[in-house]
């Protein structure tokens, strides 16, 4: 029998979510420049940032918040994949492969975020991130599919 993992997917995604905004604290500490942590969203704090490091570290520590923020607004249809998914009783191995598929989908993303600095080579962000969507909605239509004929 194959153990159902997908449940456990979620915590993984938030803290893999989380891991470029630590690494974004990082970059900014390691050029001895802070972020406001009294109003850390503040509109002034992206300027505030700016002027206290050098361009090639803001440009970093902004693709780092960036990639932070769309896992964040991508968690709620990962979670909800999960759920509906398992509330289909969509089979193990499908589950397991999806949520893998999309974790792994999602590093990628991270990587290539953080590390692709020409507008040439972004469209490989776009692409994995269109995959990882459709690893999704594939979850969703297979659950749907089930639910529908299910009688």
């Amino acid at each position: 029998m194959t153990l159902n993992l997908s449940i456990y997917a979620i915590p993984v995604y938030w803290v893999m979510a989380l891991w470029p905004h630590a690494l974004a604290a990082g970059i900014l500490k390691s050029a001895n420049a802070r972020v406001d942590n009294a109003n850390p969203r503040g509109i002034e704090t992206n300027s505030k940032v700016q002027k206290s490091c050098p361009s090639e570290v803001y440009a970093r520590w902004e693709r780092a918040e960036a990639a932070h923020k769309n896992l964040l607004e991508n968690a709620p249809l990962f979670i909800g994949a999960v759920i509906v998914g398992n509330m289909a009783k969509l089979p193990t191995s499908t589950l397991n492969t999806a949520v893998g598929t999309y974790l792994g989908l999602r590093a990628m993303y991270i990587g290539l975020y953080l590390n692709i600095t020409s507008r040439k080579f972004a469209l490989l962000r776009s692409i994995n991130w269109a995959i990882s969507i459709g690893v999704l909605f594939t979850v969703f239509v297979k659950a749907g599919n089930k639910l529908a004929y299910e009688s």
